[in-house]
Formats: C-alpha cells, sequence, structure tokens
C-alpha cells in the first residue's frame, strides 16, 4: 500500500508537531461503507498524521452510528475537530483533506492545540468572541485551488475562537448536491447561514465579520 504522505513530508510535520503542539488535538472521523469515494484516503492521511505524534488522536465512526446523531453529522467523508471539553469544536472538513487543503488540516491541528498560534490581528479577535448569533461557514474548495486553504483557515479560525461558529470545509466535487444548491461555479466560495449571505475568493476574515455583522443586524 503506498503511503499517502511521503517520508519527507511527514519528517517536516513532525518536527512542527514536536516543536509546536501543546494540548492534546482529538478528531472524529466518520464514514461510510458504501458510495464514498475517498473515505478510505481519508482514513489512510488520518492514519499517517496521528501517528507522527502521541497528541494528535483520532477515532472512526460510521454515518448513522450514535456518534454520527450526537455530532448531526451526515455526509463522509467528516473529520470534527473536538475541543477540549471533548465536544464539537465547529472546525470541520467534509470531503478529502488532500492537495492543498492538507495544509489546512496540518495547520488547523496546530492552532487547535495552542490558540495563541492565531494569526489574526487582536481587533479582529475581539470582534469574532463578540459574535453572539450562531453562524454557519461553508467555505467549497477543490484540492487543486492554491486561494482555498485561506478560505479555510478563516472560517476555521473563527470557530476555534467562537464555539457560536461552525466552519465547514467542503470538497465542491465530492458534495456536488451541496454545491449545485449554492450555485457554486468558483471555489473558494463561502457560503454564510445557508445562503443568507456568500463570498467568492480568499478574503480576509474582516470582509467575512462585516457581512456576519451585517447578517445580524438585519436579522435583529
Amino acid at each position: 500500500m503506498m503511503a499517502k504522505i511521503d517520508q519527507e513530508e511527514k519528517n517536516k510535520i513532525k518536527e512542527l508537531f514536536t516543536k509546536n503542539l501543546k494540548d492534546e488535538v482529538n478528531l472524529l472521523f466518520f464514514s461510510k461503507e458504501e458510495d464514498c469515494q475517498y473515505c478510505g484516503d481519508t482514513e489512510e492521511i488520518l492514519d499517517e498524521v496521528t501517528a507522527l505524534d502521541e497528541r494528535v488522536n483520532f477515532e472512526t465512526y460510521l454515518l448513522g452510528s450514535d456518534k454520527a446523531e450526537e455530532f448531526g453529522v451526515d455526509r463522509a467523508p467528516a473529520i470534527i475537530f473536538l475541543n477540549n471539553e471533548g465536544q464539537d469544536s465547529g472546525v470541520h472538513f467534509y470531503g478529502i483533506p488532500s492537495g492543498y487543503e492538507f495544509t489546512s488540516l496540518i495547520e488547523d491541528i496546530l492552532d487547535m492545540s495552542d490558540k495563541d498560534r492565531i494569526d489574526l490581528a487582536e481587533d479582529i479577535k475581539k470582534e469574532i468572541m463578540a459574535i453572539d448569533t450562531d453562524v454557519l461557514l461553508q467555505v467549497f474548495i477543490t484540492p487543486t485551488c492554491p486561494y482555498c486553504p485561506r478560505a479555510v483557515r478563516v472560517a476555521h479560525q473563527m470557530a476555534m475562537i467562537n464555539p457560536k461558529v461552525r466552519g465547514e470545509m467542503v470538497e465542491a466535487m465530492e458534495f456536488e448536491e451541496l454545491s449545485a444548491s449554492y450555485d457554486v461555479s468558483g471555489v473558494p466560495k463561502t457560503v454564510i447561514n445557508s445562503g443568507a449571505d456568500e463570498q467568492v475568493g480568499a478574503v480576509p476574515a474582516k470582509t467575512i465579520l462585516k457581512k456576519i455583522k451585517n447578517l445580524a443586524v438585519a436579522a435583529s
């Protein structure tokens, strides 16, 4: 069986983990038994990444299991990051984190382990913390898109900072129906609150923040 991650890359990640990991990082992986082209590959990626440091762990569940029910997961492959209390952190991946998105997975693990690493300006962090309505950010990507990880990282960092925010990476080709329902023709595309607003392209956190605030004002 071919390794998904080459040895040189593994050495680099291992070194990053050794230097930067503080808290343990626990992930849940959801797969399904059939009609899931990338479930096996996604599990192999997680196997190889988590083998590099004992502080990074994952558990595997099937769709339809109690765990999937508990976390509201209805599509696979899915990766959910847990917070320190073992609850859903709001950082989700739907689809294989390969190509450029592999970086998002590694960066998320590092950020989740040490929140001080989150590279957003302090005033932006404060504003994200102040969001007091539930926000869903679905970032549609393809693995070959070099700008997509920036958009994914913004959504995921917001979720790490504020439990009311859920940030989802969605691989557009694997979830074609969902992509079609939001008219995804170019990536990255961030869909806010199931279509209440959207943003095409990789933009800074403050641009997304502004849209979230405008929606909150409109709703109040």
